[in-house]
């Protein structure tokens, strides 16, 4: 998991996506849901987006194949053939970016994500849309399961969320809170794939982001858990 982090996901630290995403997250998923909530990260890695929450307020729990250094309550978990190791009805919110892809098990995943929800509790998820993303998809030889909107949403209405959808999302934060900006990339994702960024020293070039996150889109979907009568 540490290599392939290192490969895929190289570190940048003066990249500030990661604390804009989930402040953006937080603000439109989680912030008027009162005090004292309890969030966890399916897929966590090495816990970089629950730092984020963390400093949000909310109280953060983890699981992921292995221990990566988290400093928060974390515990290992096989999503293909393990139940996630929490009790029934624990968390107001569970988070999930970029797992749902590598796993197999799509109906386990989804259903042990309701489990641990609190009646009422909320389920965020995102994946690699693969409308705009299937010629470059399987260039991540961990992925195993694409998504579309479609069967997105339809997997979380089978698998019992309530008011389930699935929306597409740019990663692209200037177009966040301001959805008339999507002509933007829009326009942008019209140019020709090869300039797009190909390499580290390019990845991090502001020019080469715009394009290949205008091509790239992801998958956003969220739904509830069903409140007790």
């Amino acid at each position: 998991m540490t290599k392939y982090t290192e490969i895929i996901y190289p570190q940048d630290e003066n990249n500030t996506y990661p604390k804009q995403f989930c402040d953006y997250i937080y603000n439109r998923f989680f912030k008027d849901g009162g005090d004292s909530l309890k969030i966890l990260d399916i897929g966590c890695n090495k816990g970089t987006n629950l730092k984020y929450f963390a400093e949000n307020g909310l109280e953060c729990y983890g699981v992921d194949l292995r221990v990566e250094g988290v400093d928060f309550d974390f515990r290992e978990c096989n999503l293909e053939n393990e139940d996630i190791p929490y009790p029934d009805n624990s968390f107001d919110f569970v988070y999930s970016k970029s797992v749902l892809e590598h796993v197999f098990n799509t109906e386990n995943f989804l259903k042990n994500a309701l489990r641990v929800l609190k009646p009422g509790g909320l389920f965020v998820a995102l994946t690699p849309d693969w409308k705009s993303q299937h010629e470059y998809f399987w260039d991540d030889y961990t992925h195993v399961k694409p998504f579309t909107r479609k069967s997105l949403r339809d997997a979380m209405l089978i698998n019992d969320f309530e008011d389930a959808d699935c929306e597409l999302f740019y990663q692209l934060p200037f177009v966040w809170n301001k959805p008339w900006l999507e002509i933007v990339p829009k326009v942008v994702s019209l140019l020709p794939d090869f300039l797009k960024w190909k390499d580290r020293d390019q990845r991090n070039t502001k020019d080469r982001k715009l394009i290949r996150f205008s091509k790239e889109k992801m998958l956003l979907a969220y739904g509830r858990k069903k409140c007790q009568d």
